[in-house]
């Protein structure tokens, strides 16, 4: 019975597209409206009205936001192997540079730092790492490193910090394949 009224429901979806609709952005968003996939149009805060069969959206937070960087393991220049796990807070100042020159936003923007803070954290040593952080001047120059590698893609750097800062060992298996288990 569902499957002879699914072609029904299919109809009123392919008509629907035809239909006006509107979209409404809070404060804390912005949107991007591609007409014709093309054309790209800014979209602040408010109510906004598209043609489905005709435009598509990318809704992004533009507020302040806060996302964790992923470990790494890095060398230093003593040749002492840490880890470094960090967070940036950012906010979006310009949404049409963001999103029309990147694939995923929020991945972009979390690489982007990652490369930052591999660029600063290697080229000291373990002790100038550790000191730097007790003094607090770490933190400003890996925001100055993020804020100049995200500009041109309208990111506001507020603040990167490491949350995560020690020496490590690596271990590598190594696993024999034997012909019997083949």
């Amino acid at each position: 019975m569902d499957s002879a009224f699914a072609w029904l429901s299919q109809l009123i979806s392919w008509f629907g597209q035809f239909v006006p609709r509107w979209n409404i952005l809070d404060t804390t968003e912005a949107a991007i409206k591609f007409k014709r996939g093309k054309n790209p149009v800014f979209c602040g805060p408010g109510i906004h009205w598209y043609w489905p069969v005709l435009s598509t959206w990318i809704v992004y937070p533009t507020a302040r936001q806060a996302d964790r960087l992923q470990t790494q393991t890095f060398v230093t220049t003593d040749d002492k192997i840490i880890v470094v796990g960090g967070l940036i807070v950012y906010s979006v100042t310009d949404l049409m540079k963001l999103l029309t020159t990147t694939h995923n936003a929020a991945t972009t923007i979390k690489d982007i730092t990652l490369t930052s803070l591999h660029e600063i954290c290697c080229r000291m040593s373990w002790e100038q790492l550790k000191d730097e952080q007790r003094k607090g001047t770490l933190d400003t120059k890996l925001k100055n490193a993020a804020q100049h590698d995200l500009l041109s893609y309208g990111v506001l750097v507020e603040k990167v910090m490491l949350i995560d800062l020690s020496p490590a060992r690596v271990l590598k298996v190594m696993q024999s394949v034997s012909q019997e288990e083949n």
